[in-house]
């Protein structure tokens, strides 16, 4: 990582499941959602340094039929509330809710790609426009290789977590520009660079 990239840096990305909660498969309910061990300290100091944190997450189990909108978002509070009692908090979510092969619970006959499941950029590229900052300015941490190939397609640098997938999911053969253990030495690592 070039220190012009963590001299502008002001921004957070994060995948939501395999780096903020376990990921034992899709996340389903409420009881389902369970914290990874020092995440939540983790989004405290991203908060404490004065950056903004957006979590940056695909979630085709509503595409597949397995999981409603409303579920998400009780999980979605659950996340909130369990990130407030370490005194930490997200600026914004943005959700896929597509998948190429299902739509609302059935499966297509011919597959259709979207913009906003990782890897495409359009949700970072929302996120950016909302919020007013620019690649340049960000760091995408993620556990999959759909979240490495997503930060390289629009330009910024990833950090790899060996939690959930850890980079072994298969989907691309995309790798981060570093790795670290866990959420919480990323974030030391972004601290001490």
């Amino acid at each position: 990582m070039s220190n012009a990239i963590l001299k502008n840096l002001s921004v957070i990305l994060l995948d939501r499941d395999g780096v903020i909660n376990k990921e034992p498969g899709p996340i389903l309910s409420p009881e389902q959602f369970l914290m990874i061990p020092r995440s939540a300290g983790a989004v405290a100091r991203i908060n404490a340094r004065g950056w903004r944190c957006f979590v940056i997450t695909n979630q085709s189990a509503i595409a597949r039929g397995d999981l409603s909108e409303s579920v998400f978002q009780t999980i979605t509070d659950k996340m909130r509330l369990e990130l407030g009692k370490s005194e930490a908090h997200i600026d914004g979510l943005y959700y896929c809710p597509h998948h190429p092969d299902w739509e609302n619970g059935q499966r297509r006959t011919v597959s259709i790609e979207c913009t906003c499941r990782k890897p495409g950029t359009l949700l970072l590229e929302q996120a950016a426009a909302e919020h007013g900052f620019s690649k340049e300015e960000a760091v995408l941490i993620g556990d999959s290789t759909s979240d490495f190939a997503a930060a390289a397609r629009w330009g910024t640098c990833s950090i790899g977590v060996r939690t959930g997938h850890a980079g072994q999911d298969g989907k691309t053969s995309t790798k981060p520009d570093h790795w670290k253990a866990d959420l919480w030495e990323a974030v030391e690592f972004l601290l001490e660079n």
